[in-house]
């Protein structure tokens, strides 16, 4: 066994990952690995078994079996009693818990704190669970229907959770004019300067929250019979209690928007030697509010509501229960009704089916007007391409017979003038979608061939390409009051967490994926849009987005508008935003040339400050971080050795007992074996990592050897494994077995991920490493 610890270590690695810390070795540059180690022990390989395929019961009452005489306290001498004890203490966990199927199947999501959690008050199997409240008893479930019922359960608790910070919704925008920010002057020379003054000009708040709705008992009762139906026709059926949605939900909104009015009193000063003075006394800004909206917007669950019994079954209710519905009220600035029905139709069986939308509102009485309509049908032409026809009539007119023979009565000219801008448009667009993000692929033992290999590589590859995320969309609009063209572009820009990525679920049907604690680098999205006029005029804006924390994101656009050059800064945090539009040159002096040169300026000025201060400071704190947990895990080395070689006293005559019958069976017999760091031979190692670290394993690895086969899992934590340490956490480790099979000495050097099943033809060892069996015991 041997331990380096060279005494310039400490100051090399500190310089190298940007810390100062007493006694630190460093991570050689594998910041991701502290985050991936974990100090709660891993049971299987605290058993000697394989994750995957999963162990049988059996396999696991040997496994226990066979530790527990290794390791009973009673069967030891005085001196290793208390580290029989610790050992014994740890496996009988482990045996306790893989042995019970539900609690495995919780460990294999959680790790052991989570079974603990979990078994605990308050817990999913604790008391007052939701176990208990099961209509099925979770005990008489097999283990995969208690996983798909257990990962819905954290799936509910986790969007509980997440509905509870986001419940409501805010935005807060504040137009302000700073127009002498920049200035054009007849020679079209610009000048960038500090603005004279920044005076708010325009304000808007909204705001909404999400509640259910209660209706009365009947729809329950109804149903509880449809439930009922449903299991006397298949009792025998795999019925797991899923989350009861509510029947509707109701969104309650609000809102108001003005300008804000400077006003100025005209006064006249006297002074002592008798002159006057004509001046301007500024009031206090006035806000006039020029629309005030309430209303509320319902969503019903149709399905759960209208059933499937009776009449509810008929064509034109069953259309219904297979759609989205959704009806909104308005209360002010005017008494509006509005209700959209969205639902995929497949007219010829085998097509890509039509997402259709339709949409009537009625803003005034059916005695004026007709209500208006809108159409929006989608279709998916090639993959992530969507084409949209989207058709609204705007405001409707009563034709002259039906004014002059029927009750009709018709609009006002108020009314006319005040619904002048309610017109009828047709529009057509393409958009395009990005690309969804590819899934890790996992690597086993025998995905080892190099064809394999090499597509993997391809895919992880072309998974760091797809992050750009690109997409776009343009349309042609037409109207009564003109038309345009739109064209809209966006990407992730620099590598890193995207900034408009939603907040992600860490609970699948799958399992359970939590978030890595250390994050890396964050890209910007980048948006450009630009609408073309018929008379070839434009308008265009650039905006960047970017996440600043957890769930915070900021965001600055600039570009040329109606009101000038407008400039906007937005922050949004768990659906509150802030917006600040700011008016940086007045539209008289506004010319693309002033828009594209503050474009620059801004693209710059940010570069400057993410390169420049951002990233180098993130970096220096992943470093710091990193290394802070070297340190801690290097002050736990010599005690998670002594431990390891006290369970090497305790299990070695039996380990000398099996490898002695391997011997005499020409069987499996382990000669020597290495576990730790070796410096790299392909490169020159750093100063401080060019001495190895590892440590004797012969005694845990020739453990193993069961039935003359060694098998080690790609999933089990080496430095875990009984008997085994980690002589350097978070550097490169790897294994070196050299064992000996029916006479002939093999050799096989695996890295500390990978596994391995001995023995194998392929690991022939060299005449001159050949070892004499046992002669090194």
């Amino acid at each position: 066994m041997s331990e380096s610890s060279e005494p310039t270590a400490t100051a090399t690695a500190a310089r190298a990952f940007g810390a100062h810390l007493e006694d630190d070795d460093g991570l050689d540059g594998e910041f991701g690995t502290a985050t991936e180690y974990s100090d709660q022990l891993d049971y299987y390989s605290l058993l000697g078994l394989a994750q995957k395929p999963p162990p049988t019961d059996a396999e696991i009452r040997s496994a226990y079996r066979n530790l527990t005489l290794m390791f009973h306290p009673d069967k030891q001498p005085s001196h290793l009693r208390e580290s029989a004890e610790l050992h014994f203490k740890r496996i009988q966990t482990a045996y306790d818990t893989l042995i019970d199927p539900k609690k495995r199947v919780v460990y294999d999501l959680l790790g052991a704190e989570g079974v603990a959690r979990e078994w605990g008050h308050g817990g999913a199997m604790g008391a007052g669970g939701d176990a208990e409240r099961q209509q099925v008893g979770v005990k008489a479930m097999t283990p995969e229907e208690f996983r798909r019922w257990f990962t819905k359960t954290m799936k509910k608790r986790e969007r509980k959770a997440v509905q509870e910070l986001v419940e409501s919704r805010g935005s807060i925008t504040l137009g302000l004019n700073a127009d002498s920010t920049i200035r054009v002057d007849e020679d079209d020379d610009v000048t960038v300067q500090i603005p004279e003054k920044v005076v708010p000009m325009s304000y808007a708040a909204k705001y909404s929250f999400q509640t259910p709705l209660s209706l009365p008992t009947f729809w329950q009762k109804v149903k509880e019979e449809e439930v009922q139906d449903q299991q006397k026709e298949t009792p025998d059926a795999d019925i797991v209690d899923e989350e009861t949605e509510d029947l509707v939900h109701v969104t309650f909104n609000a809102g108001i928007a003005g300008n804000i009015v400077h006003r100025r009193q005209h006064a006249k000063a006297q002074f002592e030697d008798g002159t006057e003075e004509d001046m301007e006394i500024p009031l206090p800004p006035v806000m006039v509010a020029s629309n005030i909206s309430l209303g509320a917007t319902l969503t019903p669950n149709v399905r759960e509501l209208i059933g499937t019994k009776g009449i509810w079954n008929n064509r034109l209710f069953s259309t219904l229960r297979d759609s989205t519905v959704l009806v909104e009220t308005n209360v002010l600035p005017v008494p509006l009704l509005r209700t959209t029905v969205a639902r995929a139709f497949q007219p010829i069986p085998g097509i890509k089916p039509f997402q259709v939308t339709t949409k009537t509102t009625f803003m005034r009485s059916l005695l004026e007007s007709p209500p208006s309509f809108e159409v929006h049908v989608t279709k998916e032409v090639a993959p992530r391409k969507l084409a949209f026809c989207a058709w609204s009539s705007g405001l409707w007119y009563y034709p002259d017979f039906l004014l002059d023979n029927f009750f009709f009565r018709g609009m006002t000219l108020e009314d006319m003038y005040a619904s002048a801008g309610d017109l009828s448009s047709l529009q057509i667009g393409l958009i395009s979608l990005p690309k969804q993000p590819l899934n890790a692929i996992s690597m086993d033992e025998d995905d080892a061939e190099s064809e394999e290999a090499e597509l993997r590589r391809h895919l992880l590859k072309k998974q760091v390409t797809d992050r750009a995320a690109e997409s776009w969309q343009t349309f042609v609009q037409v109207s009564p009051g003109g038309g345009g063209l739109g064209l809209t572009y966006s990407r992730n820009l620099f590598s890193g967490t995207p900034a408009n990525d939603p907040v992600k679920s860490e609970w699948s049907d799958e399992g359970y994926a939590p978030m890595a604690k250390m994050e890396e680098a964050r890209a910007v999205r980048v948006e450009v849009s630009t609408t073309v006029s018929p008379d070839l005029s434009f308008v265009w804006n650039i905006k960047g987005t970017r996440r600043v924390g957890e769930f915070t994101k900021m965001g600055i656009g600039i570009g040329l508008a109606d009101h000038g050059i407008l400039m906007t800064i937005g922050w949004s945090r768990l659906g509150q935003g802030l917006n600040l539009p700011i008016v940086i040159c007045s539209k008289d002096e506004a010319t693309h040339d002033a828009a594209i040169l503050a474009s620059i300026f801004t693209w710059a000025s940010y570069l400057a400050i993410e390169f420049g201060y951002v990233r180098p400071r993130d970096r220096k704190r992943r470093r710091e971080a990193a290394a802070r947990r070297h340190n801690q895990l290097k002050k736990l080395v010599p005690k998670k050795r002594a431990e390891s070689e006290q369970a090497i006293q305790l299990m070695t005559d039996q380990v000398r007992r099996r490898q002695m019958r391997e011997y005499e069976q020409d069987g499996l017999v382990i000669d020597r074996a290495e576990y730790g760091y070796w410096p790299p031979t392909d490169r020159k190692p750093r100063p401080g990592f060019e001495e190895p670290r590892t440590t004797d394993v012969f005694f845990p690895v020739a453990n193993l050897v069961d039935r003359g086969q060694l098998v080690i899992s790609a999933k089990t934590v080496k430095h875990q494994i009984i008997g085994f340490h980690d002589p350097a956490p978070l550097l490169k480790k790897r294994l070196k077995i050299w064992y000996t099979f029916q006479n002939r000495s093999h050799f096989v050097d695996i890295a500390d991920k990978e596994g391995v099943i001995l023995p194998q033809r392929s690991h022939v060892c060299p005449e001159s490493e050949q070892f004499n069996p046992l002669a090194t015991n």
